[in-house]
């Protein structure tokens, strides 16, 4: 199945109990109503009755209304009840449940984050500066948009939010509203500007640092916001000098 496929059975899953859970609740009600309407007895006689036709206990002295509501009812639980378990066998069957459950732990554990650091890219840049923040124990996320790059940092390990950046519903479910840094790895430095700008607007006091291949676009970045701007050649020419002593 395609991960699109998996994905969306894993979203789907929840909202299935819900909704079996709202029909269960409505045919409880519309069955005591039901029972109460025809029989003339109590709410809990009528609860109680409702109850014992959804578990197929049924009563021989029942009138011809009764048991045509019996009916209705047993038809409608056979179904509520193949329905769910049809949907945590396929769950359980294409590992969709434990792929639900590694997401919920992923969702609870970012909305418990407070002055982390958003990492924008998870490529060799931003892998790296996720192994030293690591080794460091600082709380962190990556944000990358390919699949395949997503689900390598996954495996070792790292927290991803997989999608695209520049929408500010992703840097939202990154919380960046509560992160204290975000570093712009991304090649394109345009698109750093943008994002710079954004995460700005969306948390004035977020620390920003940005990688910059545009040498014109350095004091753009820094008006935007950016805390600290990275030319990659000047680093690697000034690392070079230095280890040269000139």
């Amino acid at each position: 199945m395609a991960r699109g496929s998996d994905l969306k059975e894993v979203e789907e899953f929840p909202r299935r109990l819900i909704i079996f859970f709202i029909v269960i609740i409505l045919l409880l009600i519309g069955g005591t109503l039901g029972f109460k309407i025809i029989t003339g007895g109590t709410f809990n006689e009528s609860f109680f009755k409702t109850i014992q036709t959804l578990a197929f206990i049924f009563n021989d002295q029942s009138t011809i209304y009764e048991r045509l509501l019996e009916i209705f009812l047993a038809i409608v639980g056979v179904f509520l009840v193949w329905w769910v378990l049809w949907s945590v066998a396929d769950m359980l069957l294409d590992g969709n449940l434990r792929k639900y459950l590694k997401t919920r732990f992923y969702y609870l554990k970012m909305k418990s984050m407070k002055d982390h650091v958003i990492i924008i890219g998870g490529g060799r840049v931003g892998e790296e500066i996720a192994r030293v923040l690591s080794q460091k124990k600082k709380s962190f996320l990556i944000v990358e948009s390919d699949s395949f790059v997503s689900n390598s940092l996954r495996k070792k390990g790292y927290l991803v939010i997989e999608g695209d950046a520049s929408n500010e519903q992703i840097l939202k479910k990154a919380e960046i509203e509560k992160a204290s840094k975000i570093i712009l790895t991304l090649p394109k430095t345009e698109t750093n500007l943008l994002l710079t700008m954004t995460a700005k607007e969306m948390n004035s006091k977020i620390e920003v640092y940005s990688r910059c291949e545009n040498n014109s676009l350095v004091s753009k970045l820094k008006k935007a916001g950016a805390k600290v701007v990275i030319v990659p050649e000047i680093l690697a020419a000034d690392k070079i000098a230095n280890d040269l002593d000139i």
